[in-house]
Formats: structure tokens, C-alpha cells, sequence
């Protein structure tokens, strides 16, 4: 009998090319198998064995979700300074004891401050492993290299998925807590694993970079893009929070649509978000693709807001639409994104930078929640079309804003920079 091959679709497969994504996506795939697992059963968790409600749990997640969102700038600045491998090496550490403490925890009260270092740890790893990208890749690869690695975290999540429903079926607190451990350890080889990436020195200057260390917060045109960037992100929370809700009470299509819609989502985006990154290699494209991603997202949430009241079978084809829409919007934003954070980042301070640049990331995945449930979940097409109003004025507003961007600064397109904001 012949060995059994698995082939990657082409695109996936060139994007794999480069050692660093190679080893990197090592790293994610074990990184997201344990996050999969968490995200399933975490709320069990807290509310079967540490006790808590469900008012408790969103709160200390809303907490530490605004704890992510300090995280990135102060991390991605000691990436600058001591090196983005290191720094990533010694969060992973970090971030698997606090996890394991979630195994300790038995009120509200001592799991809120584990919660909210988990989350300000976990943000900031993200941030600085923005920057372990921008400095180990060349510009040209960045952004498909952070597109395979998507895909690769599509793939994690839903294998941790499968696995964490076998502690579902259990259902004890012993279940939970293994659960937590094998997290834990996903974490320890996550940081084992990154050591294959070739060591990286900090970027020049590391200590002060030309006395502008925190230059990122005052270089006006790239926190714009930031913000820009943050509220296209707001769409996950459409697609995790109102996706859900909306089908569930406001419409006559069956609760199976739910998983349905969360497989096309994430089958989309593991297939399609290299090939949909490409053209993104410089700004003005970049942030084309960003304008195409927003009204892509506004189309899909009319088509949410159209669904209400319908037969099960018109609601159904209308909501799956919304979800395949949608996610082209989804991946065509973060290629966009991803293009101008990087292109437009001082090479000298790309730490601080990317920290910025997660900034928005994180204030997004906050914000996502609110926007949904105080528009589209509250007043039904009215809200959807104000929703859908938003994310199309963002997607306008990408292109003067990357052209100001542009201007502010003598390099683009990923080659050094000596610009760190608008007066230079």
C-alpha cells in the first residue's frame, strides 16, 4: 500500500514556502489546537466549576478584553528593545502558568485578575508576534505569510473544537480542568516550537530608536489606520454574538444554520484568505482591497436585516449569503489591514508598531459585541442598515486616509522608513 500524501491547494502551499512561516505555523497550529479547546468549554468552566454566573463571566471577559486592548503597545515596545523571538518565547511561558491557574480559581473574585492577565498576555503575544513577522520576513512576504497563518489558526481552532466536546460529553469538573492543563501545555510547545525560528536582533536604536520609542502613538496618520482597521474587526463580533442571536430569535430558520454558517466561515477563510491577499503589495492597493472588504460587510449585513419574517428556507439562503459575503469582506480587510500596518510602520520600530496596530485589533473584538447587540439585535433592519452604514463609511474612509498616511512619510511598501509620524 502506497503512503498516503495530503496535498495543500497551491496557494496554500507557495504561502508555506519561507522557513519562518514554516516553523511559525508549527507554533499557531499547536497555539490555536489548545485555544479551540478553551473557547468550547470555557464557559463551562466558569460557571459548572468555578462557581460563577453568566452575568459574571461576560463581565470579567468584557474586563479582559480592555486589558488586551492596553497590552500591545508597552509589549511591542520590549519586542523592540530585547527582540520580538525572545519576548514571544517569554509570553507563551508566562501566558501557560496563568492558564493553569485557572484550575485554582473558585469565585468571581479570584478569577477576574487571572482573566484579565491572561487576556492582557495573550494580546500582547499577538502583537509581538506582529513584529516577529515584519522582522523576519521580507516586506513581499509579510502579508501572505500572515495569511497562511490564518488559515493555519482556522484550522486549530476547529480541531481544539472537536476535541474539547469530548470533555462536553463528560461534563465533570475534572473534564474542565484537564481541558485547562492540556491548554496549558499547548503553550509550553507553542514556545518550544518558536525556538526553530532563527534568532532576531532588536530593532536599531532598540533602547530609544533615535529617542522615539513610542513614536507609533504620535504619528497621527497610522493610528487613523489603526482605528480604521479596528472597526472592520467589529465584525466578528456580528458573526460570533448577533450571527447567533439573530437566527436563534428573530427569525424562522433553523438553529442547525448557526454551525452551518460558523463551517462556511471558517472553510472560506482557511481556502481563500492567502489567494484573496494577493494584490495587496503596496498602500494604494492595500487600501482598495480595505474599501471592497467594508461595503462587502455592509451588503451582508442588509442581507442579515432582510432575513427577519421570512420562510425557513428563504431566511436560511439569505442568512448564508450574508456569511459568504461577509467573510470575502472578512479577508479581503485583514490582507488590506495587514499591508498597511506593516507597509506603513518605521522598519526601526516595528515592536511599537504592530503593538499600535493590535491596539485597534483588540478595541474591535471589544466594541464588536456592543455595536451589534445596540443595532441590528435591537431595532432589526433599521439597525442593520445603521451597522451596515458604519462598516461602509470606515471602507470610504480608508483610501484618503492611507493617502495621508503615504504622504507623511519619504518610503513605503515595506522599505525602511525614517518617518515616524506626520511631521517628519
Amino acid at each position: 500500500m502506497g503512503r498516503m500524501t495530503i496535498t495543500l491547494p497551491r496557494s496554500l502551499a507557495d504561502a508555506a514556502g519561507h522557513p519562518v512561516i514554516r516553523a511559525l505555523s508549527a507554533v499557531t497550529l499547536v497555539n490555536t489546537l489548545g485555544n479551540g479547546l478553551l473557547m468550547t468549554t470555557g464557559a463551562l468552566l466558569f460557571t459548572r466549576v468555578v462557581g460563577m454566573t453568566a452575568s459574571q463571566v461576560g463581565l470579567a471577559l468584557a474586563l479582559g478584553g480592555v486589558c488586551g486592548i492596553l497590552a500591545g503597545i508597552p509589549l511591542g515596545r520590549v519586542a523592540d528593545r530585547f527582540g520580538a523571538r525572545p519576548t514571544v518565547v517569554a509570553l507563551l511561558a508566562v501566558e501557560a502558568v496563568l492558564v493553569l491557574g485557572y484550575t485554582q480559581v473558585h469565585s468571581f473574585w479570584t478569577a477576574l485578575p487571572l482573566i484579565c492577565a491572561v487576556m492582557f498576555v495573550d494580546r500582547g503575544e499577538s502583537a509581538v508576534r506582529g513584529a516577529l513577522i515584519a522582522k523576519a520576513l521580507p516586506p513581499d512576504q509579510r502579508v501572505k505569510g500572515r495569511a497562511f497563518l490564518r488559515s493555519v489558526t482556522n484550522v486549530g481552532i476547529s480541531l481544539g473544537a472537536v476535541l474539547a466536546s469530548l470533555a462536553l460529553v463528560a461534563d465533570t469538573p475534572a473534564a474542565y480542568r484537564t481541558v485547562v492543563v492540556a491548554d496549558a501545555v499547548t503553550f509550553v510547545i507553542a514556545a518550544l516550537l518558536l525556538l526553530r525560528v532563527p534568532a532576531l536582533e532588536p530593532a536599531p536604536g532598540g533602547e530609544r530608536a533615535d529617542g522615539r520609542g513610542f513614536g507609533a502613538l504620535t504619528d497621527v496618520p497610522y493610528v487613523v489606520i489603526t482605528a480604521l482597521a479596528g472597526a472592520l474587526v467589529m465584525l466578528q463580533g456580528v458573526l460570533e454574538i448577533g450571527l447567533p442571536l439573530w437566527v436563534t430569535h428573530q427569525t424562522h430558520a433553523p438553529r442547525a444554520l448557526i454551525s452551518a454558517a460558523m463551517l462556511l466561515n471558517t472553510v472560506m477563510v482557511v481556502l481563500l484568505q492567502v489567494r484573496l491577499s494577493k494584490g495587496s503589495d503596496d498602500p494604494g492597493r492595500a487600501a482598495r482591497m480595505a474599501l471592497r472588504a467594508g461595503t462587502l460587510i455592509a451588503v451582508g449585513c442588509v442581507l442579515l436585516g432582510l432575513s427577519k419574517g421570512l420562510p425557513a428556507w428563504t431566511a436560511t439562503l439569505l442568512v448564508l449569503a450574508a456569511v459568504a459575503v461577509m467573510t470575502v469582506g472578512e479577508m479581503l480587510g485583514a490582507a488590506g489591514s495587514w499591508a498597511l500596518g506593516f507597509d506603513l510602520a518605521d522598519e526601526r520600530a516595528q515592536g511599537v508598531y504592530q503593538g499600535v496596530f493590535n491596539t485597534g485589533f483588540a478595541a474591535g473584538l471589544v466594541l464588536g459585541p456592543l455595536a451589534v447587540t445596540q443595532t441590528g439585535l435591537r431595532f432589526g433592519l433599521t439597525g442593520w442598515l445603521v451597522l451596515g452604514g458604519i462598516f461602509l463609511a470606515t471602507a470610504v474612509a480608508f483610501v484618503p486616509a492611507t493617502r495621508w498616511a503615504v504622504a507623511t512619510r519619504p518610503s513605503v511598501m515595506g522599505r525602511p522608513s525614517t518617518a515616524t509620524g506626520p511631521a517628519a
